[in-house]
């Protein structure tokens, strides 16, 4: 293995990639139904965020183990701790108050049930039908945290036949060859959105890691992932996120390698246009934000939606508009003072020559 070649400290670009995934989410959720418009499965937005965050949290870990020998699990379970759980638990906390003070809402009964899955993070094994219903992914990568950093403390680089079977574990999921066993266990394919994702991107993420620290692997991606070769993924991602009909199969698993190569591509060639524009400000704003604006877009697409319908406006492209800047606004001061103050903490938690890592980096934000 080479020394880590990346630069830790800033990724330049990521946070425009942070950006666009999570207004895809938010695309997503603003216009059900609405076949005509473009960028329809901007679900797809979370698998982006799973490649991202395989890859990030991968490579934090590899540097530290390469500067200091071994990886401190303390310091990185502190570390995502104070990144996730203080906006998530304030924010449940916030809806339980809500729904029991509301007996009235028609939500109430659904979060309620789901409350338990979402405060032990286990709301991917269900289908929850509430304001938070979203929180799978974020269940998706702290099961993820979970079992991936002692996996890699435990057994290093030869953790890496076994991330091959589970991934192909996943696609053996993701192309039906389980669905007859899935089913007969009450968990038929289409119940879970965990089962239609996968954990596919997050292992492509964390392969792409180590091929990025890897001297032959390396070589190779650096013929690849060549400046106009980065057109060409874009081109191809525009294509398979506007894929008609259904994605799975070969489909799903295409656009996943193709996010995979292409942040490869963005992490090698940082001087490319594309990188360059994904580092306009506020771009690499709403990326830093993000994961606010993911936690809460839902509330604010609700609000956004109650004051259209009161000026009498019915427009997914208005809703989406509005529902944004919304999420943007709540998403910016939650961060300013509530998140800020305790990520500044997450010094406390890391080796002296790792505390310049740069918030930029920040162990992705979802």
């Amino acid at each position: 293995m080479r020394p880590p070649s990346i630069a830790v400290s800033h990724i330049p670009g990521l946070d425009g990639v942070r950006a666009l995934a999570v207004m895809a989410v938010v695309w997503h959720h603003s216009h059900p139904g609405v076949a005509w418009l473009p960028a329809s499965n901007g679900f797809l937005g979370v698998d982006l965020f799973f490649v991202l965050s395989g890859l990030l949290i991968t490579t934090l870990l590899l540097h530290e183990q390469a500067t200091h020998g071994q990886i401190s699990l303390t310091n990185f379970y502190a570390r995502r701790a104070l990144r996730i759980f203080p906006l998530y638990y304030a924010l449940l906390g916030l809806l339980a108050l809500y729904f029991v003070w509301a007996p009235a809402s028609p939500q109430r009964g659904a979060f309620l049930a789901a409350l338990p899955f979402h405060a032990a993070y286990l709301s991917n094994w269900i289908q929850p039908d509430s304001l938070m219903a979203i929180t799978w992914s974020l269940s998706t990568e702290e099961q993820f945290y979970l079992v991936w950093p002692p996996l890699l403390v435990l057994v290093g680089i030869r953790a890496l036949p076994g991330l091959l079977a589970f991934l192909l574990l996943n696609q053996a999921v993701n192309f039906g060859w389980l669905d007859g066993w899935l089913s007969s266990n009450g968990i038929p394919y289409e119940s879970l959105d965990i089962l239609q994702a996968t954990f596919t991107p997050i292992v492509l993420g964390v392969l792409l890691a180590f091929a990025l620290q890897n001297d032959r692997a390396h070589a190779w991606l650096r013929r690849v992932l060549t400046p106009r070769s980065l057109w060409l993924l874009v081109l191809a991602a525009l294509v398979l996120v506007n894929w008609p009909g259904s994605l799975r199969g070969a489909p799903r698993l295409g656009l996943h390698l193709v996010f995979t190569l292409l942040l490869g591509g963005l992490v090698m060639n940082p001087g490319h246009v594309l990188v360059r524009g994904l580092q306009w400000r506020p771009l690499a704003y709403v990326g830093t934000v993000s994961y606010g604006i993911y936690l809460l877009h839902k509330p604010a697409l609700d609000l956004a939606h109650r004051l259209l319908h009161k000026l009498g406006v019915h427009s997914p492209i208005g809703l989406f508009a509005l529902g944004l800047l919304l999420s943007v606004a709540v998403a910016a001061i939650s961060y300013r003072y509530f998140e800020s103050p305790l990520l500044r903490l997450k010094n406390a938690f890391r080796a002296p020559r790792l505390k310049a890592v740069g918030a930029v980096f920040a162990e992705s934000q979802t």
